[in-house]
Parts: C-alpha cells; structure tokens; sequence
C-alpha cells in the first residue's frame, strides 16, 4: 500500500487527505509591521494544493517578539484580514491552512523590534555572537504573555485557518521556559522540570480554551520542539519525552520534530547512532502515543519520505524541497522526480519573494550558463593539440612570488617540466613540485587536483605549465579540460613487522621517530599527507625554553621588571600545592634578582620555575561545570624542566638556533624564545627529516593510518590505507606513537566539544594544516583511550581574516606594534596571552590593525621586502606615508589613530603603559611609511587530547596505562590546560615527542 496516501485523523475529529505537509520556512517578506502582502499570498498559494497542509511560517503574537526582518505579524486585530486571504488561497487549492505561532523571547534582535531590549524567562543570554542579555519577565508579564497567545489562535480562527502550531523550537520563548539554560527561574515558572513545564503547558491549555469557546471541531493544533539542546545545562532528549507526555495528557493533534535531518541522531551523544525517531517510538508513554508526529528534514524525494515514514514517523514535513518544486507532492504521490535547484530565471515563475531568494542562492543554477559551459567542455575535448618543439619558461604565482617552470615540448606532447623550488620551498620537499608535473606529463592533460596541503604550490604549477603551453603555441584552455586518466584501485593487503610506528609527520612524529632511532630501534612514520609537516612548517618557530646563562647577556626591555614585581604579588591562593612551591621559590628569585638590578646590574631575567607558573597561570581556566582546570603538575614540570634538554637536541640535530636575539612569540608573556636563523618551522622539518633518513628511518606519505590492534590489552599494531586503496597492516615489536595533532580543522569536534563555539565556528576561519582533524584522538578513543581538556580551543588573535592563516603580513614580537580597534584606538596590553588577546578582538568587533612604521621590516619575522610589497599590493598589508592617509585606507579616524600613536609613543619614551600596563616595549611608531596588517582571530589550538603520564604512555578510562600506545604533540592533552602560550606548542612537540620515541624504544 503507497506509504504516502491515506487520510490522516487527527484526535481533535481534524483530517487530512495524506501524510505530507508543506514545512513552515521563514520568507521575510511581510509588511514592516507583520501584515501580509500579496506576494506571500501567491507564495504559499503556489504550493498548496496535493500537500494534506500547508503551515504557514512563524507569526508573532506580541509586536516586540521578531527573530528575522520581513516577519509575519498575529499580534492584533488589523491582521486578521490579510491572513484570511492568506488561509483562503490556501485552502482554495485543497490544502488544510496550519498557522505557526511564536515569540522570540531573548531571540528578539532589537534591530527588528525597535530597539527594544528582549524578554526571557531569565536574565541569560544566548550562545551567539553579540546577544543581548533579556529581561526577565516579571509573573504579570508571564500571564499577559500567555494571553497574547490565546488572542494569537483566537485571531487565527476567525482568519479562517483550520489550525495552529505553537512553535516551542527553534530556541524561541516556549523552549526558553523549558530549557535549564535559559529559565535560572525559582518561582511557579522554573526550577525544576515539572515547573519548567509550567509555561508551555499554559500555552497549550489557553489554545484549547479559546477553540473551545468558538466551538470548532476539528480545529487542529500541533507543537513543535527541538529535542535536544548542546547548552550545558540544557534540554536533553529524556527532558523533551517528559515534555511531550504532559502536552499529550492534555490532548492535542501533532508533535512536529524540528531538526535539520528526519534522520538525526543525538547532537549531545553524537557517539549514539540510535535515530532520535527510534528513541521517541522506545520511550512514547500511552499519551505520546495517541499523537500524530511529524518529521523534517532533508526530504528531497519520493523515497526520502517513505524511509521516513517507514522508520516511524506518521506525517512528513518537506521544506527546502517546495521551495524549487511548488508541486512537490504532486510529483511525489505521482513518483516523479522533484527538483532541488532553482534556474537563475526562475524566480517569478516560482513566485517567490526577493528577500528568500536571496538566501537561498545555494539552490540557484544558471542552467544556460551550464549548458554552455559543458557545450564548450566538449568542444575542447575534440580539439587536436599541436605545440612549437622547443623549450620555454613561465610563471605560476607560489606563495613568495612567481615560481619560474621550464617545459620542453615535441610537436604533440609534454616532454619535461621542471620547477625552480628555490624561493617556495625553502629546501622542504613539496609534492606539488614533484607530483604534478609528472601527473600532467603522464596523463598530457592539465585536468589535475590539487594537492590537499599545498593547493598554493600545486596551481602554481598548473598556472606556470599553462601559460608555457600558450607559449608554445599551444591550446592550455582545451588541456585543462582534457579527461583524466581513471586511477586503478588497489585491494591488496600488505603486512609486516616493525619495532615502531609513529603515526603522523609534524615535529612530534619526527622527534618521537629519532629517538627512538638513536635507541637502534625501527621506526615507520605514517604521514596522510602527501608531504610531512604538519602544523610545524606552518609556526614561526618560536621554542620556549629558560635558559638564564644566555638571557642574562641582554638587557630588559621597558615594562618587564614591573611585570615581574606584579608576578610576585600574585595571592597564593591562585595556586595548587605543587606549583605553590615553584612559585615561593619564584618569589625569592624574583627578590634576588631586583636586589642585583638595584646595585646596577641590567639583564633579561629567567628561571625554569618563571616558564612553570607562567604555563600554569597562562592555561588555568574554568571549565562548563564550573571547575577549575589547571595544567597537569607532572607533565608541566616534565615540560618545563627537560626543556633546555630539547634546544640542545635539536641544536644537535643541526637546528641553527640564532643566539643574538631573546624573543617573545604573540601570548607568550616572556622573552625566552629560541629562533632559528631561518625563518618559520620549516627549518626543524627540514633537519629532522634529514637525520631520520639518514638513520635509515622510513617515512610513508599518503598513508592514513586508520585502527590500532589490540591483543590481551596491548597494542600490537596498527592498521592504515594509502591513497589507492591498498591496505598496510603494520605489527611492532614495540609500540605506537600519536603524534596526529589536534582537531583545529575540524568545525564539527569543535562544537561537539564546547558549546561556545556552537554559533561562531562556522564563521572563524583556522591556522591549522587542514590535515589536523582529530582522528589520532578518534583512533586511541576507540581503544578506550582516556580524553582530557576537550573544551577548550585556542583562537589565535593575530590570523589573517581572508585566509585564517598566521603567517601573512607584518608579524613581529609585540612589543615592536600597536592593536587598534575600527575606531583607531587601543584598547589591550599587546603582549598579554593569546586567549586575552582574542577575547578582545571579539569584544573590539573581531576586526583589529596591527600599526607600526617603517622599522617594522626589519623586525618582521617570516617575510622579506619582496613578500612585504606582493602583500600591499594584495591588500594584505596597508601602507601610507603618513598616520592620516594610513586611517583612510584603513576606514578609521584619523584623528583617534594620531591621538593614540603619539600617547603610545610618549609611553614607550617613559617606559611605562598607564592606560593598559603594556609589559615589554621595543620600537616606537614615528618613520614613515607607516603600515596596518589587519588581523582576525582564528581556531589555532585545541587543548584537548589523549591522557598520557610523564612517559607519554596513553591513560585509559579506567585510570590504567594502554601498553605499547604513546602520544605526543597536540593529540594529548592535560599539559597546556585551558590556554596554550606562545612558543610552547614546539617545545611541547620536541620534548614529548623525544620522550613517546624514547618509552616506546625502551618499552617503557
């Protein structure tokens, strides 16, 4: 029988001639005050007609309630002649009319809604970025509010719909009274969930009252909720069922799950795979189960609903996909294919209003512009190439400028390309220098993927080997559209055994490989990637490490002894009992070394003890439970103590560590970084590599490595697929070293992690390598691996806000610039740490400029002249001969930006910051030209990872050591706690990566 037919009764004598109803969509298109206009009309009359209902989108019931522009109004009588021609067109087609019902309550966006401040059950605001915190609404506000919505359903009545929804979704006021984030409430209205019931309840109770008193039969009412909140606290799915039994021990027609998916799983437990749906039909009481329920959500075809339906929903709900096919369910009972994409033309013929046209242009194809497009792939695909013989060189733009290629050519084919890598690489092998000439030279063909990791360097090479083709005479455009060669997928299996393998090919992986090979053990390091690095090649290569004896021999810059002084004074009670110590050892440091500066004495002061309480103090944080984090002691102290041990290593390694400068990375809050004289962490990459190789180290790229084995509680051995397919299974004799690094990459762990970034992830770009997605942290977790510090993530202040990297424009220690906000002032100490810094720029409008002047140069770490003026001319880097012109350009005051330079310039004169007790100053901004590097935070470090001890050996949840599985880097957590500083993430990868290839060689 067709799942899709068949009248639906609803308990209210309500019916419905099958089980598809149209979604309500917000389409921002009514009057200014709410009231309907024609276009609406034609909108959803469009659409009705086979669908059993159309429900119209969310219509507020009090003037102050809007959460978008355009929304539809049922807050007075005036309206009621606009909607009656609203439900009228509806129901003329033969669709029962549902109208939703809301308030946005905190959701309100005073921008919409006069300028009023919101309501909510509580004084809490939301989860998003600049949300304004409501009012809480007194008991009188409370019953009016419920009596705005029984005038809402009384309107929608004599309106002539033949239902209503009331909208307790989608984070409105209904959920707001329900959800333990929002209602802090200890009155009749809140506490705890049968109270938080309260309001909702009354809702539903007012809405039967006023149907009653009209005596209408078969008027429908429905509810819609989200089942789940991520807030902590929030709504669980167990709070939502207990929701659900009181709404239906009172009666009414529909539940109508709101969630992005009809097969949507749990967002707090996402490890649960069990269906929402499947859960709701498991735990429905007597009550729940004499409702109808409705499910939303990526319905897009006939066969969509029918799973739907089929995995226990009783109605499906269909949105996106009326938006493109009007008649949806025509074409679906009908078992037509229905359209997901709208022509660029189509917008009239749809009938549908600007405002959502304009939102929805992820559903909008040119078709014409498509057709031609394929028209003319095809046409290219036939032409014959020819080229002069001959060799010629061209460019491709890499990231340091052009990249010169030279290609030789017969007269029909690609001999020879060969790229000059010098100024690009910088002596670290590139894959795309490597790979795609002979990727195009095999297939003839300019129809290659980029490298994932170097999709810069790869197009250079296909821009350079394109333009070379033109040279000689021959047709780029038609190669580029040439059809590759299909790639052969391998389903062999290789096995074989090794002492070690180390999984991942960044700093730690590479430190954890070495010594583990100076332990005469056999190491495999399996790198995904096509090339090693990781994020190392990607810092500045800034390494924190005290080292008194060589800091001693410069002098302190203004601000750092008063930043000691201030240390000191820091309560006790700040501390634990083991970095108590440290810090009153510290203390009696910090009093020595003023004694000696006060007989004359002036040197950069240091201690292993000052590196310890600065990490300490940098990463201590307050976690969603309200706890205090701090960085584990051992592991702090491991780190801080065997520091020094790692500068030597590497410097042993054949790191060319430059000794005439003590600098301090951004939020590092010292001078004690180690530098080497080669700019950013290629330089670590390079030598490490070197001496692995060298010590007969065998690295594996495009290898993913995917499951540990385990036997009897051991890891035995580890399993990984390369790119075409075939399968390594890897036993060892010793151990398995994660040195994967973090989830920076990855958008989804983020939030699944910490709700704060719920609303803003999306939107906040990364530094990160793309190849830092978790799955080393995945990988140990499914051997029941121990996590620690999962909620915190780093942003880092100083990222580019096109492209969310680090390493672009005017970056120098801070002590070298000014931060100004859009209004041209300051408003931070600049060497304060990271997660200050960021908190600021987001409170300052997230947008900020970095000011300096024309000494800059010669302090600007990672970059030269040539790359400082390709980065002015791209709009990187703003430069303007004098402070006024720089505002110009840079869309501040002028007279704010010269009003603080030259109070920051007589404060670097004095050596002191009244206004925000900046703590180390360098180089005034007085020489023209004068620069603005404009700077956004981006994701840059995740805290959280595997449980390791002092030995890098993994913790299991049960508190136990995993045998033979190690980690290192940024995949382990409980060292850098809630905020990592400056210059330490390489020590960290250099300590604990010599220390996991070290336990794993000596079976520690």
């Amino acid at each position: 029988m067709d799942q899709l037919v068949g009248e639906m009764l609803f308990q209210s004598g309500g019916k419905l001639k099958n089980r598809i109803v149209m979604a309500p969509m917000t389409i921002q298109s009514a009057f200014f005050d709410g009231s309907v206009t024609q276009e609406m009309i034609e909108y959803y009359a469009m659409r009705s007609g086979d669908a059993g209902a159309v429900i119209v989108e969310s219509a507020f019931v009090e003037n102050y309630g809007r959460a978008f522009p355009g929304a539809l109004g049922i807050d007075s009588d005036d309206k009621i002649p606009g909607l009656k021609k609203l439900a009228e067109a509806i129901k003329a087609k033969g669709s029962k009319a549902i109208l939703q019902i809301y308030h946005a309550g905190r959701m309100a966006n005073p921008e919409y809604n006069g300028g009023h401040q919101p309501i909510s059950a509580s004084p809490v605001a939301a989860l998003r970025d600049n949300a304004e915190t409501p009012l809480e609404m007194t008991k009188e506000q409370i019953e009016l509010m419920i009596e705005k919505f029984g005038d809402a359903v009384n309107r929608a009545i004599l309106a002539n719909f033949d239902g209503v929804e009331i909208h307790g979704a989608n984070t409105y006021l209904i959920q707001q009274f329900f959800s333990p984030h929002s209602n802090r409430r200890n009155d009749m209205w809140g506490g705890n969930i049968e109270k938080r019931t309260t309001f909702p309840l009354a809702i539903l109770e007012k809405t039967k009252q006023i149907v009653k008193s009209h005596k209408k039969e078969g008027f429908i009412v429905g509810y819609r909720f989200s089942p789940e909140e991520i807030e902590e606290p929030g709504i669980r799915f167990s709070d939502s069922m207990y929701l659900l039994d009181k709404l239906a021990a009172h009666g009414l027609d529909y539940f109508h799950f709101s969630m992005g998916s009809w097969a949507r799983n749990s967002i707090v437990e996402p490890d649960d795979k069990e269906l929402l749906i499947t859960k709701y039909r498991k735990l429905q009481s007597e009550n729940v189960a004499k409702v109808l329920v409705i499910g939303v959500g990526n319905i897009a075809q006939r066969e969509d609903a029918e799973k739907a339906l089929a995995q226990g929903y009783d109605m499906v709900s269909v949105g996106k996909g009326y938006l493109v096919e009007p008649e949806w369910a025509t074409k679906a009972l009908n078992s037509e294919q229905c359209a997901q994409f709208a022509d660029i033309a189509q917008q009239e013929e749809l009938k549908i209003p600007t405002p959502l046209w304009q939102i929805m242009d992820y559903m909008i194809v040119d078709s014409k512009a498509e057709a031609l497009k394929h028209q003319r792939i095809k046409e290219l695909q036939n032409v014959k190439i020819h080229f002069n013989p001959g060799e010629y060189t061209a460019y491709g733009r890499g990231h340091n400028g052009d990249l010169p290629i030279t290609v030789s050519f017969s007269e029909d084919e690609i001999l020879n390309i060969s790229v000059d890598s010098s100024k690009e690489s910088d002596g670290i092998a590139n894959p795309a220098f490597e790979r795609i000439p002979q990727q195009i030279i095999n297939g003839q063909t300019l129809n290659i993927d980029v490298i994932s990791g170097a999709t810069v360097s790869s197009q250079a090479v296909l821009d350079g080997v394109a333009n070379a083709v033109d040279l000689a005479g021959g047709n780029s455009e038609a190669l580029r559209c040439k059809a590759q060669a299909a790639v052969e997928w391998s389903s062999e299996v290789v096995e074989e055994t090794v002492d070690i393998v180390v999984v991942g090919g960044g700093g730690a992986g590479l430190s954890a490989t070495l010594s583990a090979l100076d332990k005469g053990k056999s190491v495999i390091l399996l790198e995904k990637y096509p090339a090693i690095g990781g994020n190392t090649v990607r810092t500045g290569g800034w390494v924190n490490a005290a080292e008194p004896e060589w800091q001693s021999e410069f002098p302190p810059l203004p601000g750092e002894k008063e930043n000691l002084i201030a240390l000191a004074k820091t309560p006790e009670s700040e501390f634990t009992a083991e970095y108590l110590i440290d810090f009153k050892r510290l203390k009696q440091q910090i009093a020595e070394y003023l004694k000696a500066t006060e007989s004359g004495k002036h040197y950069l002061f240091d201690s292993v003890e000052l590196h310890r309480i600065q990490s300490y103090l940098g990463g201590k944080r307050t976690d969603l439970n309200g706890q205090t984090i701090y960085g584990d002691y051992d592991l702090v102290k491991t780190l801080t103590d065997r520091s020094m041990e790692s500068i030597h290593w590497l410097s042993e390694a054949g790191i060319d560590f430059d000794r005439s400068v003590v600098e301090i990375p951004v939020g590092a809050l010292w001078r004690r970084a180690h530098k080497p004289k080669r700019p950013k962490g290629v330089e670590f990459i390079d030598k490490l590599q070197k001496r692995v190789l060298e010590k007969s180290g065998r690295i594996m790229v495009d290898t993913r490595a995917t499951d540990l084995i385990v036997k009897n509680n051991k890891v035995v051995g580890i399993e990984a697929q390369q790119a075409d397919g075939k399968k390594l299974i890897f036993n060892v004799n010793h151990g398995v070293v994660l040195a994967s690094g973090g989830f920076g990459a990855n958008t989804k762990m983020i939030k699944k992690y910490n709700t704060y970034w719920n609303d803003i992830a999306d939107d906040i770009k990364t530094t990160n390598s793309p190849a830092l997605v978790g799955d080393g942290i995945e990988i140990g977790e499914k051997v029941n691996a121990e996590l620690v510090g999962m909620g915190f993530t780093q942003l880092m202040p100083v990222g580019d806000p096109k492209s969310g990297a680090l390493l672009t424009g005017l970056i120098v220690p801070p002590e070298n610039f000014v931060f100004v906000n859009k209004q041209g002032k300051r408003f931070i100490d600049e060497c304060e740490s990271r997660d200050v810094l960021s908190n600021a720029f987001l409170d300052n409008g997230g947008l900020i400029y970095m000011i300096a002047d024309q000494r800059i140069r010669q302090t600007a770490a990672n970059t030269s002249d040539e790359t400082i003026e390709r980065e002015i001319e791209e709009g990187i880097i703003f430069q303007a001969d004098t402070l006024e012109a720089l505002a110009e350009k840079i869309g501040v005051p002028a007279a704010g930006l010269q009003e603080t330079i030259k109070k920051y310039n007589e404060y670097v004169d004095q050596g002191s910051d009244p206004e925000f007790h900046k703590s180390a100053f360098g180089l005034k901004v007085e020489q023209a030209p004068f620069y603005a590097t404009p700077r956004k935070p981006s994701v840059h470090h995740t805290m959280g990872g595997l449980k390791i001890d002092t030995s890098a050996r993994v913790i299991d949840k049960q508190g136990d050591i995993i045998p033979g599985l190690y980690a290192a880097g940024e995949v382990a957590g409980g060292i850098h706690a809630g905020n990592r500083l400056g210059g330490n993430a390489l020590i960290d990868i250099f300590t604990y990566g010599r220390i996991a290839g070290e336990s794993a060689a000596d079976l520690i």
